[in-house]
């Protein structure tokens, strides 16, 4: 790294510190002015990390070591139930990283976390910013999950299911997204209803074959795990099973 990128690297690690402080509050009276600024400062911080990535990573760079490198910069530490995740894929027009990062937003009680995809593109020795996602769903989030649904299921693109908390509510309400990739834009390929879930890791199944399998409870005090299994393919999702398990 040369000095002038470490410089650079080193001054986008300081706005997104300052930046990620404007968007927690600790007291009531430091609310309203996290309030005011938490839409501006949530695109500003994104803006930031994109920054990060592209002077701070060679086109070279791991998705263990990009992710490492986020997850430092943003005080990422074990037990913190907000995750960056990083996958690294080869389409027809390149080499590209596809990164979700989960914003800590809010005051110490409810989570107001944010998340958003960004890909990134192998150019000239770097990582070039150039798409985005707008937040996973209408509502504040947390616990951010994803698998990669596997190659062949879509020729040519970069499939992927996530999802995440939508806090406050326990057993967890779930929001589910299937994104496409396709080298220059996402796509929301599938966006079902809200699940209620026992757990948020083991809501949603990748299958080896390429099918995503929801596990959701039909009602808050359900003692079973009804589960929907859904074939991906480029014609759209189609549920091909179902069954149900006793909740443990």
């Amino acid at each position: 790294m040369s000095q002038q990128t470490a410089t650079n690297s080193n001054s986008h690690a300081a706005r997104i510190s300052t930046l990620s402080q404007q968007l927690r509050w600790q007291r009531k009276e430091e609310m309203s002015q996290y309030n005011a600024v938490r839409d501006s400062a949530t695109q500003d911080l994104l803006k930031e990390i994109d920054g990060y990535i592209a002077d701070s990573f060679s086109s070279g760079s791991t998705a263990d070591q990009v992710k490492a490198g986020l997850d430092s910069v943003l005080g990422r530490k074990d037990g913190d139930d907000m995750y960056n995740i990083v996958f690294s894929t080869e389409l027809p027009t390149g080499h590209f990283l596809v990164v979700g990062i989960e914003l800590w937003r809010g005051g110490p009680a409810i989570s107001e976390n944010a998340i958003s995809f960004r890909a990134y593109q192998a150019s000239a020795g770097k990582f070039i910013p150039i798409a985005s996602t707008a937040n996973l769903a209408d509502s504040a989030l947390g616990d951010l999950n994803a698998k990669i649904i596997p190659e062949g299921s879509v020729l040519g693109q970069f499939w992927f299911v996530a999802w995440a908390d939508v806090p406050p509510l326990a057993p967890y309400k779930v929001a589910v997204r299937l994104y496409g990739f396709d080298g220059t834009n996402f796509h929301i390929m599938w966006a079902p209803e809200n699940i209620i879930a026992d757990n948020i890791p083991n809501a949603v199944d990748v299958t080896n074959g390429g099918s995503v399998i929801v596990n959701r409870m039909p009602d808050w005090k359900s003692q079973i795990i009804e589960h929907d299994q859904y074939s991906v393919t480029a014609q759209g999702v189609q549920k091909t099973a179902e069954w149900t398990t006793p909740r443990q």
